[in-house]
Order: structure tokens, then sequence, then C-alpha cells
């Protein structure tokens, strides 16, 4: 039986350790293998995509750019509806723009942009642990985690999003979305490889299910 293929991309732009490990640790005697993308051929035989965005907007943008990943990555999971998802900045790069450190284009996919949370007197980044909200369940994210803790580590939010793409938001001074979906493309805001063991079932749901 032929192994599917999980590409990790490896933007250079932060550790991919952990999520690596949560992966590996889930595919364990399946048939199914990891594979770290840091070339654009290295794409080839995908099944399923995973970004694991770490550090600004701009950064993880320019990085894919310089490593010639961004167009393919973009065909694949727009035109061949590879299944993606992405993590954090990984998420946030499905938006129309970003607004961090300098304006800059997203993959608009999901119509939307990245801006700062700016209340007064809140804490900046929204650090630690949170609960989200299911608003539209799908097979990856389903009414069980509805109401658990997720860990988060971020300044910036999604905002402007369509409902329709929303599966689940989080307060945070407002309500933001915290899981966003368009078809075989999926975005979380939190990170599920240090949300224990709530956090290994999406990735589960993810590799199995999507």
């Amino acid at each position: 039986m032929k192994k599917k293929v999980i590409g990790l991309i490896d933007s250079g732009s932060g550790n991919i350790g952990s999520i690596k490990k949560s992966i590996s640790n889930t595919i364990e005697n399946k048939p199914y293998q990891l594979k770290v993308i840091k070339t654009k051929k290295d794409f080839n035989d995908v099944d399923k995509i995973i970004l694991p965005g770490q550090g600004a907007f701009a950064t993880l943008i320019n990085n894919l750019h310089k490593k010639n990943l961004y167009n393919e990555l973009l065909r694949l999971i727009t035109e061949l509806s590879v299944p993606y998802l992405g993590i954090c900045v990984g998420m946030q790069i499905l938006a129309t723009y970003g607004y961090e450190n300098k304006k800059i284009k997203g993959l608009d996919i999901i119509k939307g942009e990245i801006v700062k949370f700016k209340k007064k007197n809140l804490i900046i980044p929204h650090m630690g642990w949170n609960s989200i909200k299911i608003k539209n369940p799908n097979i990856v994210f389903d009414q069980k985690i509805d109401l658990q803790d997720f860990y988060f580590v971020h300044s910036y939010y999604f905002k402007d999003v369509d409902m329709k793409n929303v599966t689940a938001t989080t307060k945070y001074s407002i309500n933001f979305p915290s899981i966003v979906n368009k078809g075989n493309i999926y975005g979380v805001q939190f990170h599920p490889e240090k949300s224990h063991k709530v956090g290994g079932k999406i990735i589960q749901n993810f590799i199995f299910k999507s």
C-alpha cells in the first residue's frame, strides 16, 4: 500500500520541531509518511499540507516567495484541492492583506484582513489558554471541541471574515475568528501542537478525515 504523504512546510521563519513531533506521533504505525517541504520540488506527491507559521505575516509571505513555494502552494490548495491546515500565521496568510509591520498581500483565499488588537489596557500578545466557540462545525472541527481550551500566542487577528468561513470564535476583548475554513482549506489561530490531547485530536482529524 502506498503511503499518503503529509507535507510540512519549513518556511525558515520558525521552529517546526513541535508540530513535526506531533504529526510523527499521529501517523506512527499508520499508512502515512511525513515530508518536510523546503523547495518547490518537495511538493511532489503530497496528499495534505500543513504550514506552521511563526513570526510576522510579511516574513512568512516573503520567505514563501524567496523559496519559490508561494505559487505552487496556492496552485495545490486552490486548483487541485489538496487539504491545507494553516497554524497561527499559517492561518493568517489566508487573508487578503496583513498589516504587521507593513501592508502586504496574503494568499487572498479567505477574504479579510489581519490587524492588531487595539483596545487600551489589553495585554498584547494574547498569550495562554483560551476557549473556542464552534459556529460552523465540519469534519475536522466538530462539536466535541466546542468550549475546549487551546494555547494562543498572537498580537494580530483575522478581521471582517464572512461568517460562512468562520468555524469558531474566541473572545479576547472582542470575538475574533480562531478557526476558519473554506472547502479543503482550514486555519487555526491557536497552536494545536501545544494544546495537549484536544489539540492532538485536531491534527488527527485533519490527517485522517480531511
